[in-house]
């Protein structure tokens, strides 16, 4: 199985696929992604940011964006000297029948490499047992009382 990892300049245009199949699982995030894109609330494009989608054999079986994580301190947001440098791990999601085959891996592992030169580490928020499972297998630490994530990865 060929796994391809690539920068998704706009929404792919069977991205619905993905959608279809989260909601069917009762994820919401794929749906979000699509309404944040379209409503121009995020579409994962400034510095520093992305969106990935992997493919197996051509078919869009995953998708996985980064933004930055500001800090809730409004002061701290607006020197650049003193921001935080945390990326954010958004919308997340391989296809159920493509899980426990390497495409989540290869995706976060892509994620991580191309966040490197931008941000010392990365955060995200899950509550789903097997998404807990698989990020902390990846190094992803479980952060208590943290009002915007739970887990989080240092990446130097």
């Amino acid at each position: 199985m060929e796994i391809l990892i690539q920068q998704a300049e706009q929404l792919p245009e069977n991205i619905q696929d993905l959608v279809i199949a989260s909601k069917k699982e009762g994820f919401e995030m794929i749906q979000r992604l699509v309404d944040e894109y379209e409503q121009g609330t995020n579409r994962f494009d400034r510095k520093g940011e992305f969106l990935l989608t992997a493919y197996v054999d051509n078919k869009l079986v995953g998708c996985g964006g980064l933004n930055i994580q500001f800090s809730e301190d409004a002061e701290t947001n607006q020197n650049p000297s003193t921001q935080r440098k945390i990326g954010r791990v958004r919308r997340f999601y391989v296809l159920p029948e493509y899980r426990r085959e390497g495409v989540a891996k290869r995706l976060l592992q892509e994620l991580e490499k191309r966040a490197k030169p931008q941000f010392s580490a990365l955060c995200l928020h899950t509550d789903i047992n097997h998404a807990v499972q698989f990020y902390t297998k990846q190094n992803y630490v479980f952060v208590e009382h943290h009002p915007s994530y739970n887990y989080f990865k240092y990446l130097v």
